[in-house]
């Protein structure tokens, strides 16, 4: 039986994203099984890009292989690796909250990743149905501790 190409993730940085945060991401998604390539972006067409950090992956295989990778811990695993990002040197000031953004090549769906999102977020992302999100960007309501198309009404 032939084996499977790796996963590719295509993970595109604000500039300015530090470089410490770069290689946590990175670094973890290698560690996941994933063959990174990373680009930095700055302004699209004169427009301020709105994303920290745009991962483009075969997101439903990747959650899938996060899972069985690694079990009970996944969820916590995940949260560590995404959450990265958002880490700062000691004395560094604050930068401005913008998510991460996890976008599937097979269904086009966009995840909405934030900083300190709780552990339940994660649990629910390993099982979201991407194919029945076509095409729609989803963020995370905390008050209904759930995923929703973003910028949806109740």
């Amino acid at each position: 039986m032939a084996e499977l190409p790796p996963m590719t993730a295509h993970v595109y940085f604000d500039a300015g994203t530090g470089e410490a945060e770069r290689k946590s991401l990175t670094d973890g998604l290698t560690g996941l099984g994933l063959q990174t390539y990373s680009a930095t972006l700055g302004a699209l067409r004169g427009e301020t890009l709105t994303w920290l950090v745009l991962v483009v992956l075969p997101l439903s295989g990747f959650l899938q292989n996060v899972g069985q990778i690694l079990a009970q811990d996944a969820c916590t695993a995940l949260k560590r690796i995404l959450g990265g990002v958002w880490h700062r040197a000691p004395g560094e000031p604050p930068a401005p909250p913008r998510p991460l953004l996890l976008e599937d090549t097979h269904s086009a769906t966009r995840i909405l990743v934030e900083a300190d999102l709780p552990v339940a977020a994660y649990r629910q992302l390993l099982e979201l149905d991407l194919q029945s999100c076509t095409g729609r960007t989803l963020s995370y309501d905390r008050e209904r501790d759930c995923w929703r198309t973003a910028g949806e009404r109740p």
